[in-house]
């Protein structure tokens, strides 16, 4: 385990947000975004949804807008206190809830979750704390659960990041998900980052 490289991954982020530059937002939410949400509204209506590394709440806020109840989890406090003045904003409390908080030691009780968004964290676990982060959200899912995973991809400019190919992370996911669907951003990107998106079921074991 590597936590305090791992910590040196945080602090820089609470910086980012400290100092208002957020990249990662200019990339919308994609089509495999709004996929993953229609098979939780067919498959379980009324989902509690948890968005790991959730920074200001942006992806959590289109979550809640339709319907879902979404719990925010980001080590940055600078992003989670922008999450919760977001979400007065908008109008939305109930169905949002936010707190400072780390992935590899998540505050939530065992199977609470029916679905998981991790949309830009995965790729900045370092590689000895992936199992650690295994075990923490594989403790909070349900046993019937899904996840929507994007990371970068090997086309993604270098030193941001870790960068994937398609088989690299289903080897990762595969002991414990199945992949039901797959997309990658068009390459020549407008977005900052080239991301490579992945829904997926957890196994019966």
């Amino acid at each position: 385990m590597n936590l305090q490289s791992q910590n040196d991954i945080k602090n820089h982020f609470d910086r980012l947000y400290q100092a208002d530059v957020t990249p990662w937002k200019n990339h919308p939410p994609e089509p495999a975004f709004y996929r993953f949400m229609n098979i939780l509204k067919t498959d379980i209506p009324g989902a509690k949804i948890l968005d790991i590394g959730c920074g200001d709440g942006w992806i959590s806020q289109k979550a809640a807008k339709l319907s879902f109840e979404v719990w925010g989890i980001d080590s940055s406090e600078t992003a989670i206190n922008q999450a919760k003045g977001n979400t007065r904003a908008n109008a939305i409390n109930g169905k949002m809830h936010f707190r400072t908080g780390d992935a590899l030691s998540l505050p939530y009780q065992t199977a609470f979750f029916d679905a998981l968004l991790d949309r830009g964290l995965f790729h900045h676990i370092l590689p000895e704390n992936r199992r650690l982060y295994f075990k923490n959200i594989l403790r909070v899912l349900k046993k019937k659960s899904y996840l929507y995973l994007a990371v970068f991809s090997y086309r993604n400019p270098e030193n941001i990041g870790q960068r994937f190919e398609k088989n690299d992370v289903v080897n990762e996911f595969y002991p414990f998900f199945k992949i039901k669907n797959y997309s990658e951003d068009p390459f020549e990107h407008f977005a900052p980052a080239h991301l490579l998106h992945f829904i997926m079921e957890r196994k019966s074991i």
